[in-house]
């Protein structure tokens, strides 16, 4: 009998564009199979364009999402369809802290954009908000390719009930008074 290898959907929503990629493992190394480049298009058309039907559905065996910090925004849209497209297809979730993953792949310090004032600087040490003027440079789209997929994978957690969400600093205005 052959046993299929893992095949799992990886999103990532952290950056201010989405990582959506397939990885399989080889051999224990994760290798991303399928990657989804086109950035201008809405996360769920991408992830359609990945496992368009039920057959390439059937072929994951998980999901695993980038829980942040990063892009507000972009971290709620990908573990809400990560959350949603694993309980439809009842299959395993598992986090991963998208930062630590991240810089795993680039092996540099890098900043994620958040909003127009402020940046979350990643580094070896971890990840803090700086002022944009003073952060490093952002993690390109073509950096991310095939790499940043499979880092996720590595640094993915054990299987979940729901994605817990990981900000840089609290909202403002919900500081205690």
């Amino acid at each position: 009998m052959h046993v299929s290898s893992p095949r799992i959907l990886v999103l990532d929503g952290s950056l201010g564009f989405s990582i959506v990629a397939i990885v399989e493992e080889r051999d224990g190394v994760p290798v991303c199979v399928a990657e989804d480049y086109l950035y201008e298009q809405p996360l769920l058309r991408r992830i359609t364009n990945l496992i368009p039907d039920q057959a390439a559905r059937t072929t994951l065996t998980g999901v695993v999402v980038g829980n942040g910090p990063g892009s507000y925004s972009g971290v709620r849209v990908a573990a809400s369809a990560a959350a949603g497209i694993a309980a439809a297809l009842a299959l395993p979730l598992r986090e991963s802290a998208s930062d630590r993953a991240l810089w795993q792949a680039a092996q540099r310090s890098f900043s994620i954009a958040l909003g127009t004032r402020e940046s979350l600087e990643v580094s070896e040490k971890g990840s803090v908000v700086v002022a944009r003027g003073s952060a490093s440079s952002h993690f390109a789209q073509e950096e991310s390719r095939g790499v940043a997929a499979c880092a996720l994978i590595r640094e993915a957690g054990p299987v979940a009930s729901h994605v817990t969400l990981r900000y840089p600093a609290p909202a403002r205005g919900s500081e205690a008074r």
